[in-house]
């Protein structure tokens, strides 16, 4: 009998077992993607001022050196100089040492007698503990020569080597080492700073955290900076929406740059071919470093903190843009994913936009050169004029009508070919006939010419309405631009509003948002349908 109580008792806890596992690979995705980020460090690629340059300066005057290992930071070495240090790429001729040294310093009594000997010599690292002694020399047979005479001292052995594409040096004091970097890059922490936070300081830009400088197989040499989610979060917040708009809208715009982080970097890299995963661009998320960050946009990041948006219990894509011009986008009409929490809504609210309603004019000959530049070729330009809209009023299809033939502009071909700011707008050629009146809803709905509308503020008083090119209507269900000019001939005027790809939040639209009491949850999941945020 208690045998088979035993067996029972076995038989229960491996169904438990069983039953909590099922539970943990059901649950897996969640966890998988709910990644813990308290701490998590990731990689920028300095794309907008130190990228694939001759040369990259840093104003520090005292380096920590080390690598990555399990993880942490170890130091290797630390530098000191008064006119701080220059990385530049190496593409010489090497004799390298056989022999490796443990540390930098032990590397400078063969250093100076070589020296004397007259050569350029130098101390490098390949990897941690690992240094090695580096004799630069003008090409192979220059090498060769050299090589036959260093190598009588048997004590020290040297090969040849050429551009590995990937070799740096760093110029401070008068000294120079050599960095391998086919192992591993080491990186760079800024110590003894006057000021209260360490920073690098590279003229136009100041960044927190390390760097990390290499060719990685390019012409020039480019910066990485490996900063914690946080600090990077301080500058992105500020460099992507002004730091004085109301603190709602901050927060949104804060879990929106952390979700859009953590994605791209995590779990779909922006940059898959690259040392890092994201930049420091439009093309990512715009980060301008230390001396963007203020008070408020750090409180809106902290006060967040951790909080990322979820979609089915998955870390999922997000995106936001200057504004909507009055309503927002489906992300198949922009890209080619429809995403159900990617659905265009009305942006009522975006009554203050950053970017105000616009027109571009475009002469014929302009439209020409464009398409030429893109390989097309239709003839002179007769005619331009809009075919198909989305439902939120962008246009989707915009024909383009030669004396040699039709092209059809699609999505955002539209804008970035004609650098228009959204593909919200109307189109004014020379058939277009502006509005002489509107309806006006009143006690009844009525027309009025339009150069006789008043309008009334909160006190009462009334001010005759000022036209000038465009009338903006607020309808219940979007913001609507009325021209009120006339077309030319050989002349295509784009009277639009909005700015950007118009999917997800509006950046304008959460602004306003804010102003009228909305919190900043209310706000993302306004703009991304069905979400949740924790």
């Amino acid at each position: 009998m208690w045998e088979k109580i035993i067996e029972s008792v076995g038989l229960m806890k491996k169904i438990l077992s069983i039953i909590v596992i099922m539970i943990t690979i059901l649950l897996g995705s969640t966890n998988v993607n709910a990644l813990e980020i308290k701490n998590e460090e990731i990689r920028v690629g300095l794309k907008e001022y130190y990228s694939n340059a001759k040369s990259i300066h840093v104003n520090n005057k005292k380096l920590k050196m080390g690598y990555m290992i399990n993880n942490k930071f170890v130091e290797e070495h630390i530098f000191t100089s008064n006119n701080g240090f220059t990385y530049e790429p190496t593409k010489c001729y090497y004799l390298v040492s056989k022999k490796s040294y443990k540390t930098y310093d032990e590397t400078n009594v063969l250093i100076n007698k070589l020296k004397k000997q007259g050569y350029k010599v130098y101390a490098g690292t390949e990897n941690k503990g690992k240094w090695k002694i580096y004799i630069e020399v003008e090409d192979k047979n220059r090498a060769k020569i050299i090589l036959g005479k260093v190598n009588k001292d048997k004590t020290n052995v040297f090969k040849i080597v050429n551009d590995n594409k990937y070799r740096t040096k760093m110029n401070y004091s008068g000294k120079s080492i050599i960095m391998e970097n086919i192992q591993q890059h080491p990186q760079f922490l800024p110590i003894n700073n006057k000021s209260d936070i360490n920073s690098f300081d590279l003229g136009k830009r100041h960044y927190r955290g390390r760097l990390e400088f290499g060719r990685y197989n390019e012409i020039g040499i480019s910066a990485v900076n490996i900063i914690s989610l946080k600090f990077y979060l301080y500058s992105v917040l500020p460099s992507e929406m002004p730091s004085d708009w109301p603190l709602e809208a901050l927060k949104a715009q804060a879990v929106t740059a952390r979700n859009y982080a953590i994605y791209y970097t995590k779990i779909s890299p922006k940059y898959k071919d690259k040392p890092y995963p994201i930049c420091d661009t439009t093309k990512s998320q715009v980060y301008k470093g230390l001396l963007e960050e203020g008070d408020k946009t750090n409180k809106a990041v902290d006060e967040t903190s951790n909080e990322l948006i979820y979609y089915n219990n998955k870390i999922v894509p997000v995106y936001y843009f200057s504004s909507s011009g009055g309503h927002t986008e489906n992300s198949e009409n922009v890209w080619t994913n429809k995403l159900p929490y990617l659905k265009g809504v009305p942006d009522i609210y975006e009554l203050d936009p950053k970017i105000e309603p616009w027109i571009k004019s475009i002469t014929s000959n302009e439209i020409k050169k464009i398409l030429l530049a893109h390989d097309i070729n239709i003839g002179n330009i007769l005619d331009v004029n809009p075919v198909k809209y989305t439902e939120s009023k962008r246009v989707m299809n915009l024909k383009i009508k030669g004396t040699n033939g039709e092209y059809i502009l699609q999505k955002e071909n539209i804008k970035s070919w004609l650098g228009l700011y959204s593909r919200k707008f109307t189109v004014v050629n020379k058939a277009y006939k502006p509005r002489n009146n509107i309806n006006v809803r009143g006690e009844n709905l009525c027309k009025k010419n339009i150069d006789n509308i008043y309008t009334i503020n909160s006190t009462n008083k009334t001010k005759k309405l000022k036209l000038n090119d465009q009338l903006i209507v607020l309808s219940k269900n979007n913001i609507d631009n009325v021209p009120l000019i006339n077309g030319e001939k050989n002349v295509f005027v784009f009277a639009g509003q909005g700015s950007g790809h118009g999917v997800g939040m509006s950046q304008s639209g959460a602004k306003g948002m804010a102003h009228e009491g909305f919190t900043y949850k209310d706000i993302l999941k306004y703009y991304y349908r069905g979400v949740k945020i924790y």
